[in-house]
């Protein structure tokens, strides 16, 4: 998707309740990733790995999905108070073919040299590390007016009655409808005939079927 196609896009596409049809955007490879063993340690290969969406490889950037801003930050700031200020040093999250060059220093339980005797400030004389340009972000241009709006008005509801229609078989259409009934049969009557109106709207048939379903749990 260009940046002139997400500018006219029907849906918002950094809205995460949406998906962008793969029939118009197919998916591109970017790669492979391979698990060709189980964790010797749970501890050690398990419980500290540290993953988040802020350790991303170049040329692969983050949107503006809001989400996925607030976890850009979150995500390592649950790993600094989880396993410490060093956790990328921990073995399961270090590199193992590159080492590390920056000006964090010091903090509990820094297992490796601390950098030896490099500077540990910036600009400095002695060789310290410099940002690489090539790994900047591209520069994109922002348009139109910023303000807080009522998304009520959002098309909730087509990409829900595709799902339901084009995507999912009639056994999964069953398992759907028990499950979804199973959870709201014990809700008040009034809450039960709101989310039936809400499913009625993706769908006719869907909102019929839980509703049959509802009655039939009675």
């Amino acid at each position: 998707m260009t940046f002139e196609e997400a500018e006219k896009y029907r849906w918002n596409p950094f809205d995460l309740t949406k998906i962008w049809p793969h029939k118009e955007f197919p998916l591109i490879p970017v790669g492979k990733m391979v698990l060709n063993k189980n964790p010797k340690n749970y501890f050690a290969d398990v419980e500290q790995s540290a993953f988040a969406p802020a350790h991303m490889v170049p040329g692969i950037e983050a949107s503006p999905d809001k989400m996925l801003q607030g976890r850009l930050f979150s995500y390592p700031d649950t790993h600094r108070h989880r396993l410490g200020t060093n956790y990328a040093q921990i073995p399961v999250n270090c590199p193992y073919n590159a080492r590390a060059k920056n000006y964090q220093r010091d903090g509990p339980q820094c297992v490796d040299d601390n950098q030896g005797g490099a500077p540990n400030y910036y600009p400095n004389s002695f060789n310290g590390p410099k940002d690489d340009s090539k790994y900047t972000s591209p520069k994109f241009s922002v348009t139109g007016d910023v303000q807080k709006y009522n998304t009520a008005d959002d098309d909730n509801y087509s990409q829900v009655g595709n799902f339901w229609r084009d995507v999912l078989s009639a056994y999964d259409k069953d398992h759907l409808i028990k499950n979804i009934a199973g959870h709201l049969k014990d809700a008040q009557q009034l809450l039960q005939k709101r989310a039936v109106d809400n499913f009625t709207k993706c769908d006719p048939e869907y909102g019929r079927r839980l509703a049959e379903a509802l009655k039939a749990s009675k």
